[in-house]
């Protein structure tokens, strides 16, 4: 019986420390807006996830096509909107890549895999002068 348990508890330990291991793992990627442009346009991504709020989605430097806009503090909330993703690529930005690097992180915790995060924000992409909605 002693035997019994101890394979057990070994057992159990080595699917805490694999499961561990995967978890710590896991890291946003950010990335300049440049390599999130070319990802974009060759349609090697699953979702751009815009952080951002309304307001500023909508404002002077409006919006990349297609984003789906959560703000970083609606997100936990709202994860069950994006789920979908969670095996695809998900480029993540907000203005000047901070909010993003916060949601990429909650991103991870909840199981997304592939998460990249537009370092330089919506100020990069704007520097480039590559296209925008508002």
């Amino acid at each position: 019986m002693i035997r019994k348990n101890l394979l057990r508890i070994k057992y159990i330990l080595l699917i805490v420390i694999v499961s561990t291991y995967a978890i710590a793992s896991a890291q946003t990627i950010n990335i300049p807006a440049q390599e999130a442009k070319k990802m974009i346009d060759s349609k090697d991504y699953g979702l751009v996830l815009d952080v951002r709020t309304m307001e500023e989605y909508t404002g002077e430097l409006g919006h990349i096509d297609g984003a789906l806009l959560i703000p970083v503090q609606e997100l936990k909330d709202r994860i069950k909107e994006i789920e979908k993703y969670k095996d695809k690529k998900v480029i993540v930005v907000c203005h000047s890549g901070v909010r993003s690097r916060k949601a990429s992180d909650l991103l991870l915790q909840k199981g997304f895999k592939k998460v990249y995060n537009i370092a330089d924000g919506m100020v990069g992409w704007d520097s480039q002068k590559y296209p925008v909605k508002r």
